[in-house]
C-alpha cells in the first residue's frame, strides 16, 4: 500500500476520535524504529483549540508517552531540518518522518552539517512535543 493510501486510511481512523466542530487537520507518516510506523494526527476547531492524537498502523490510539514523544520529536526535527536544506523545493509526495531520511537529506543542508542543524531544531522540536503532550486527546501512560 502506497503511503498517500496509508495516510488517508488514517485519516479516516483519526475522524473518528474527532469532537464535534473538530477535524483532522494533518497526518504526518512517522518510524520511529524501523519497522514501526505511528501516525501524528493534528486535529483543529473552528474555536481555534488545537489537539493531537498518535495512531498505529492498525488506526488504534497509541497512550504510551514515551511512542507519543518519539513520533512527535521526529517528525518536528525532520520537518524543520528539510526547511534548513538549500535550496529545498516543498515535497510534493508524502514522506516517512524517520532517522533514516535525516541521514539522507544530511549532506545538503546549509554547509552540510547535519549536527548543526538538528542543533538549531531541538527548540522547535521541544515546542511541538509539548504541545502534543498537553494536548493529547487521551491520557498518556508513562
Amino acid at each position: 500500500m502506497a503511503l498517500a493510501d496509508d495516510l488517508d486510511r488514517i485519516a479516516r481512523a483519526a475522524g473518528a476520535h474527532a469532537l464535534p466542530g473538530e477535524e483532522v487537520t494533518a497526518v504526518l507518516a512517522v518510524e520511529p524504529a524501523p519497522g514501526e510506523r505511528l501516525y501524528l494526527c493534528a486535529f483543529g476547531s473552528s474555536a481555534g483549540v488545537d489537539s493531537w492524537l498518535v495512531l498505529d498502523g492498525d488506526g488504534s490510539p497509541v497512550t504510551n508517552r514515551k511512542r507519543v514523544r518519539d513520533a512527535a520529536s521526529i517528525a518536528a526535527l525532520c520537518e524543520v531540518v528539510e526547511e534548513s536544506v538549500d535550496g529545498a523545493e516543498p515535497p510534493t509526495e508524502p514522506r516517512l518522518a524517520s532517522l533514516a531520511y535525516l541521514d539522507s537529506i544530511g549532506p545538503t543542508t546549509e554547509n552540510g552539517d547535519l549536527a548543526a542543524a538538528v542543533q538549531s531544531a531541538v527548540p522547535a522540536v521541544e515546542e511541538l512535543t509539548k504541545n502534543v503532550e498537553s494536548n493529547y486527546k487521551l491520557d498518556l501512560s508513562r
